[in-house]
């Protein structure tokens, strides 16, 4: 049978799935090879191609994977990271940023019956009083259970009325697949969150500075009697360069999960993995990967000849206060920024916006707002 007659018998749709597979003749998911048919830029650089080459993804165990660039929210790698999942004990940075909204950190707060909540505890009985901000050390280091429901209890008036407001939160910082059942953490139906959205949520706990204190503590003494000593359970803490936060977590359902930020050189990344084999050496490859593979750009600085602009016959200025996007290191050479007016700005509002794109897409978008450089 001649060749070309194959793909007559073949149903509609398989015959195109195989000319596409044909048409893409063999090329992978990894960093794109401009052509020189494609529109420019027509070709990567020899230095670009090999910096595109070398930028694999580390091999990981876990099955749930976030990078996250923390200033402007961008995942820089990402596996099944949206889907949804058992949170662990990750959910108490969700309770521990609620409780800093509601409570005050030298608040006293008495234990009721309700703090007997198994496996993980810190030893906390009911009738006993500690403070807000004690409660919170046992919340996020040695991630105690009962420390969770004493502070729900404490700044939410009761269980359900603190796990509606972690919810409205959750909404609030835009988790979109993210929903609490209770404080701790323990498996629940109804309560789930993804890799992508715990990405988020550590990277806005960090913008907390008690919060970003505690998380970034080793050990924390609590003066008795009776006397309590609370360890951080984070693995990389003191042990990999930039580490100053994150948060563990175990239950049957989750798996091993971890989520870690670093900074270094004033950039933020955060990495978070779930049901992991070995969430430490998983997070630690991601972190490194970040800081190899990516370079934070000013992108303001090339854009700086569009700034001023004139609408309407008057002369106007813009500027924009930050635009620092993370780059994979074979694109620095192929970002494009774009300044986009608003037809109509508010008086006070933001005048536009400066879009900054890549050859994969969309790295960030700023606001322009109305006077020159500062």
């Amino acid at each position: 049978m001649p060749r070309a007659a194959v793909s007559c018998l073949l149903p509609r749709r398989v015959a195109l799935w195989l000319a596409a597979l044909v048409l893409l003749g063999g090329v992978g998911f990894g960093p794109p090879q401009w052509l020189e048919r494609d529109s420019a830029p027509t070709a990567l650089a020899p230095a670009a191609a090999r910096a595109a080459q070398a930028a694999r993804p580390p091999v990981l165990t876990a099955r749930n994977v976030a990078l996250l660039d923390a200033a402007t929210g961008r995942l820089l790698y990402a596996r099944a990271a949206e889907e949804r999942v058992a949170p662990a004990s990750l959910t108490k940075m969700m309770t521990a940023l609620v409780a800093l909204e509601l409570g005050q950190p030298q608040q006293r707060i008495t234990a009721t019956p309700d703090v007997y909540v198994e496996p993980v505890v810190i030893g906390l009985d009911a009738g006993e009083t500690m403070t807000l901000e004690d409660l919170l050390y046992g919340l996020l280091l040695p991630s105690g259970n009962d420390a969770a429901m004493a502070i729900a209890e404490g700044v939410g008036g009761s269980i359900p009325q603190f796990v509606a407001a972690m919810n409205r939160k959750a909404a609030e910082l835009g988790l979109r697949n993210t929903h609490f059942m209770n404080p701790h953490g323990l498996d629940q139906p109804g309560h789930y969150s993804t890799a992508y959205d715990l990405a988020r949520l550590l990277a806005a706990l960090m913008q907390q500075p008690l919060a970003a204190r505690i998380v970034g503590t080793r050990v924390h003494t609590v003066p008795g009697p009776p006397l309590y000593q609370f360890r951080n359970s984070n693995p990389l803490l003191g042990v990999v360069p930039g580490v100053d936060g994150g948060k563990t977590g175990f239950t049957d359902l989750a798996g091993r999960c971890l989520a870690v930020t670093a900074q270094r050189e004033g950039h933020r990344v955060v990495a978070v993995v779930l049901n992991s084999q070995n969430p430490g050496q998983d997070a630690q490859a991601l972190l490194e990967f970040a800081y190899t593979h990516f370079e934070w750009v000013d992108a303001a600085q090339p854009a700086a000849r569009l700034l001023e602009y004139q609408r309407d016959r008057e002369r106007l200025q813009a500027r924009v206060d930050a635009a620092t996007v993370a780059v994979p290191l074979w694109e620095r050479a192929y970002l494009r920024v774009q300044v986009l007016l608003e037809e109509a700005a508010a008086p006070t509002g933001p005048l536009g916006r400066l879009r900054v794109e890549s050859p994969l897409g969309l790295l960030g978008e700023f606001p322009l707002l109305a006077g020159g450089a500062r």
